[in-house]
């Protein structure tokens, strides 16, 4: 599978999850319940662009282009890194 076709279908599966989870959410919430799918749903929107980087970073490294690979990996790192200092 090439970088644009993983990366694509990596990102529609996310945004997939993601809206229906908060479709599902929104549905229980107007029952009273729910609350807890529908901000599961809106995390793994937001997390979806952080996993387009890794599954371009597995596609580049597989195709050995480390150069590009490597500026995926110091997008990790940046993003991950910026995750943790905010949960402090």
């Amino acid at each position: 599978m090439s970088l644009n076709s993983s990366t694509a279908l990596a990102l529609r599966a996310c945004v997939s999850i993601g809206l229906s989870a908060m479709v599902v959410g929104l549905a229980m919430s107007l029952l009273g319940m729910g609350t807890d799918v529908l901000y599961a749903g809106t995390l793994v929107l937001i997390a979806s662009p952080f996993v387009g980087v890794v599954v371009t970073f597995l596609s580049l490294a597989r195709s050995k282009d480390w150069f590009w690979a490597a500026i995926a990996a110091s997008l990790i790192v940046i993003t991950a890194a910026g995750a943790c200092i905010a949960m402090l």
